[in-house]
């Protein structure tokens, strides 16, 4: 479109604004000739260096027509000092000079580039559109091909008249241009109706085994199960289209066509590729809801009180069950299993501590045996290495000059895990915690003059 438009741009013979595609310069443009229609992949040239050399040769005057025309494709994939350079340029271009840009996706241009120009927006073609300019093409190529293949490969291409055209082209060189149904629905993987009403008879008569058996079919013959799935769903899109007044039907099918989007939402991270469409099935023919995200909710046991232990010694709190909904990744709803999650109970400090007897030396040469023994996590153990140890207040402060050393070990849990086992290796009543100190300051140093040499 525009290459048709910078026809019309330099076209001699213009017939009521359209170009007559028969003049030089026309002709010229269509075989990629003239000089003055510049096209530039934005997706190849897409730095500022690029639109500065664009700003420097457009100030020429064209060489043959009357203007000159730039159109760049993939305009959305500059980078934004490209588009900024580009910018002034197309707010006060020369006179001479057109942009057309092109893009599939308007969405990521700046607005201040949408705001200087004129936005032509094309849909995309409709079904029977496509089957026509199909059977045009294919009545000028002389390719043989069945009707009901023209519409297999215009549903494929999904509005896109390029990508029909592809698959046209691929085909009849597979075909040597005798196009059957059956050599498009082999070449682009498409199921048959046949299957498709099968695998819907299955989930009608909640026959699950009859519906596993036809998947097994896809899998044994290595189809794709995206394209199945797509193509099923395609299949109960139609089927709705057809009952919108059958209420009773409606209400088959639409549970029916929530599972199956849920399950091809799922092949891409599926261990097993056929797994989701198994369960889809199951549940189906089961009656089941298909799953939907859902809140977790955590039912916790009533709190006990814990007697206060006479000696000044705190221990973690044992670990209360609880229960919890769990969603797995792939979407489907499980049973609630029990779940173990520690509620480590508040460290009192006693009024009164005698001294600690273990030396900070002792507890630097430990260190490594403590965080084993602690089971500190992974993420956590290497912080908590990077500490060094000291006295203070009657408590074993672990220091560290790093905030993001402190944050991995400002747990409960962390610190009730070390402080216990602290206890049992030095047989001492003790506190710890974690802190993090001010970096000590290199005093600057002041050259004299005997720093230097004299040559």
């Amino acid at each position: 479109m525009a290459r048709i438009f910078a026809k019309g741009l330099t076209c001699e013979n213009l017939n009521d604004g359209n170009p007559c595609g028969q003049c030089d310069m026309c002709i010229d443009i269509a075989e990629g000739n003239l000089v003055d229609v510049i096209e530039i992949d934005a997706a190849s040239n897409r730095g500022i260096d690029e639109i500065r050399d664009l700003r420097e040769k457009i100030l020429f005057a064209p060489n043959r027509a009357k203007r000159k025309v730039y159109i760049i494709d993939e305009v959305h994939m500059l980078t934004k000092e490209a588009f900024n350079a580009l910018l002034k340029t197309l707010e006060e271009p020369p006179e001479h000079a057109y942009f057309l840009l092109a893009t599939t996706e308007m969405h990521k241009l700046p607005e201040t580039i949408i705001s200087r120009c004129q936005t032509f927006i094309f849909n995309r073609f409709g079904l029977d559109q496509l089957v026509e300019r199909l059977e045009l093409i294919s009545k000028s190529e002389k390719f043989s091909v069945e009707e009901e293949a023209f519409q297999l490969i215009a549903r494929k291409a999904e509005g896109g008249l390029r990508d029909a055209i592809s698959l046209l082209e691929q085909i009849s060189a597979e075909t040597e241009s005798n196009i059957t149904t059956d050599a498009v629905r082999d070449s682009l993987g498409i199921s048959a109706t046949e299957t498709l009403e099968q695998f819907w008879s299955a989930i009608e008569e909640k026959d699950a085994e009859a519906g596993l058996e036809i998947l097994k079919g896809i899998s044994s013959a290595g189809k794709d199960f995206r394209t199945f799935g797509h193509d099923f769903l395609g299949f109960l899109r139609d089927k709705l289209h057809q009952n919108l007044t059958d209420g009773e039907y409606i209400t088959k099918l639409l549970p029916a066509i929530n599972q199956i989007e849920s399950a091809l939402a799922q092949l891409k991270t599926s261990p097993i590729v056929e797994l989701p469409l198994e369960i889809a099935v199951v549940n189906l023919c089961q009656g089941i809801a298909a799953a939907k995200p859902i809140e977790k909710k955590v039912v916790t046991a009533p709190p006990v009180s814990t007697p206060v232990a006479p000696a000044p010694v705190a221990k973690v709190a044992e670990p209360v069950v609880t229960k919890e909904v769990e969603k797995k990744s792939d979407g489907f709803l499980f049973e609630e299993l029990p779940k173990v999650e520690h509620k480590p109970e508040k460290i009192e400090e006693p009024v009164a501590r005698e001294p600690i007897k273990i030396s900070v030396d002792t507890i630097l040469s430990k260190m490594s045996e403590i965080a084993d023994q602690a089971k500190i996590p992974a993420f956590a153990k290497m912080s908590f290495l990077n500490t060094k140890p000291a006295m203070k207040n009657g408590k074993v402060v672990f220091e560290t000059t790093s905030s993001f050393h402190r944050e991995k070990l400002d747990s409960e849990v962390i610190r009730n895990s070390v402080q216990n086992t602290m206890i049992e290796m030095f047989g001492e009543s003790l506190l710890i915690d974690f802190s993090i100190t001010d970096v000590v300051e290199e005093k600057e140093t002041v050259a004299t003059a005997d720093d230097f040499l004299t040559f």
